[in-house]
């Protein structure tokens, strides 16, 4: 053989030897890169696990605080519109009292005085602004009672007290509006998903 030829050998035999030496360097690339990737994946899992609970935590936080905020919001809408309401009561009450629709004072004293009468029983004192009295002076008399005339500035409406002086029913349009504004408060609570 001659020396060009044993040198080709060489070169060959050295090229096999590259070539398989890269090959496995390939394989042993490939295996640290997979074992690097299943590393990775293993480490982000622990991580994503131990941050669950915080990020859970975070999420039910923050659900709440938007509940509490929707809560509020019903809250001051309930209030708005209550007070709203009983505004424009108050400002009617006030007009049909104060002589706007007569008739009908006349009926809702006459109504207020009923309901009173029955709670505080016969014999009863009957206060009333003196500008109301003549409409249910007839009435407090056939039931035996008394009738107390007051300014015409005391609030509208009837305070009758029993002839033993324990029972005192309020009936001013006033307080049973203040009763009526607490029912439509509580209702208002119920609608808007406030109450307990």
């Amino acid at each position: 053989m001659s020396v060009a030829e044993i040198i080709r050998e060489i070169d060959m035999e050295t090229a096999a030897e590259i070539e398989r030496r890269l090959a496995e360097a390939d394989r042993r690339a490939e295996a640290v890169i997979e074992q690097a990737r299943a590393d990775v994946r293993t480490r982000v899992e622990a991580a994503v696990a131990r941050a669950e609970p915080a990020i859970r935590a975070d999420s039910a936080r923050r659900t709440n605080a938007a509940s509490q905020r929707l809560r509020e919001r019903r809250a001051m809408v309930a209030l708005t519109r209550t007070i709203a309401v009983h505004a424009a009561a108050s400002a009617q009450l006030d007009a049909i009292a104060g002589g706007a629709e007569p008739e009908r004072w006349v009926r809702s004293l006459n109504r207020l005085l009923e309901e009173a009468l029955e709670l505080v029983g016969p014999e009863a004192t009957v206060r009333v602004r003196d500008c109301d009295a003549g409409a249910i002076a007839a009435r407090v008399q056939a039931a035996g009672g008394r009738l107390e005339r007051l300014a015409d500035s005391a609030p509208a409406g009837v305070v009758a007290r029993s002839s033993d002086g324990r029972i005192e029913v309020d009936a001013s349009i006033h307080v049973r509006l203040d009763r009526a504004r607490v029912r439509l408060a509580e209702w208002l609570a119920r609608h808007l998903g406030l109450g307990a």
